[in-house]
């Protein structure tokens, strides 16, 4: 009798468990609202398609701007819109929602809501620094330059620490062609705060592509002094240089390069060659530390010392490491045959070469083998 009652007590209360785990409803707003506060996006918009919204006294304003926020988040932008202009209308009262309204508006690329979506989350956008940024560039977009740059100010007078807006401001000037105007905000930028050299070479690169060489020059030596073991600061500063035809400058910034940056001698040595040192040239070769690139110039330098004498030397070395299959090498060790009088070398040399762009000069080279051959005064 006794175990017949305990049996009947047990499944009253697993009775009872069981109804009450039924009528117990799961709360979809708010977990939604979790979900993404904890990032979990495509799992919140799952849960919101769960949502009962006939119950009675059901929180639209919530709903319809968690909504807004999972559709900002995924890329839908003219959707997230509806959702918060229908939570507005339901009497959300928090202007933070605008912010996203602007940045939906931004993506589609509609400035002038974009402007007003800002304006409307008043103080709450002007206690984002991104807000200015975003509001001034959509008025640049619009072609209102003095508005665009009024909004920088306000932006420096609200957060003076976001240096953003001297960037912001360098950019502008540099399209506008203010461009002394434009290095002064650059440094400003780069001084406000520790920056890397990320931000030198973004800042250079944008007055190098105005043309802006003695400009970029200058912030490329700040930056190549600060960051001494960045390469890619002195790669630009020596191709800013070239861009100038300064090719003594720039072979001295790759010559001292070199000395951490291995790869920059061959550079270095082309440049000393063009600005005229050969006996520079040949000592940065002498760096090289690939075989086949250093005779690859070392050809080039000796052909500008007229020393056929050493280019011959080489031929075994240029056998060695597979240069004579390119024809440009081939014609320059026969014309070096040619001028040392070995006319049968050079010849054979000759009619290797199946380049079309060079079969002209061998062609011709061809032809006076054969005068010097036939009259040897013709070639003395």
């Amino acid at each position: 009798m006794y175990k017949l009652l305990k049996t009947i007590l047990l499944l009253f209360i697993a009775g009872t468990v069981h109804a009450n785990q039924s009528v117990e409803k799961i709360d979809y707003v708010n977990l939604a609202a979790t979900l993404i506060k904890d990032g979990y996006i495509q799992r919140a918009k799952t849960v919101l398609t769960k949502v009962n919204i006939k119950k009675p006294d059901f929180d639209f304003i919530t709903y319809y701007t968690l909504k807004g926020i999972v559709f900002h988040k995924t890329s839908y932008p003219a959707i997230s819109n509806i959702f918060f202009d229908a939570a507005i209308k339901k009497g959300q009262q928090n202007k933070s929602i605008y912010l996203y309204i602007a940045r939906n508006h931004w993506q589609r690329m509609e400035y002038q809501q974009v402007i007003d979506a800002i304006n409307a989350a008043a103080q709450v956008a002007k206690d984002d620094a991104q807000m200015f940024v975003l509001k001034a560039e959509a008025y640049k977009n619009l072609d209102d330059m003095n508005s665009a740059w009024a909004v920088l100010d306000e932006g420096l007078v609200q957060h003076p620490g976001f240096s953003r807006f001297y960037i912001q401001k360098f950019y502008y000037l540099l399209e506008l062609g203010y461009y002394l105007a434009a290095q002064e905000y650059a440094q400003k930028y780069l001084k406000s705060e520790n920056y890397s050299a990320k931000e030198y070479l973004a800042v250079s690169y944008a007055l190098r592509e105005n043309r802006q060489f003695d400009l970029a020059a200058r912030l490329l030596e700040e930056g190549a002094i600060k960051y001494s073991n960045d390469d890619k600061i002195i790669e630009l500063l020596g191709q800013v240089y070239i861009d100038q035809n300064k090719y003594l400058m720039a072979a001295l910034v790759f010559d001292w390069a070199s000395i951490h940056h291995q790869r920059f001698a061959h550079r270095a040595a082309t440049l000393f060659l063009k600005a005229g040192d050969p006996v520079r040239s040949l000592q940065l070769n002498r760096r090289i530390a690939k075989q086949d690139d250093k005779f690859r110039q070392r050809i080039g330098i000796d052909i500008y010392l007229e020393d056929y004498e050493s280019m011959v030397a080489k031929t075994e070395s240029l056998k060695r490491y597979d240069l004579l299959k390119e024809d440009n090498i081939v014609y320059a060790l026969a014309f070096a045959y040619f001028m040392n009088g070995e006319y049968d070398k050079s010849k054979a040399y000759l009619q290797g070469i199946k380049d079309s762009l060079l079969f002209k000069k061998s062609s011709y080279l061809m032809q006076q083998i054969e005068k010097c051959k036939n009259d040897s005064l013709a070639c003395s």
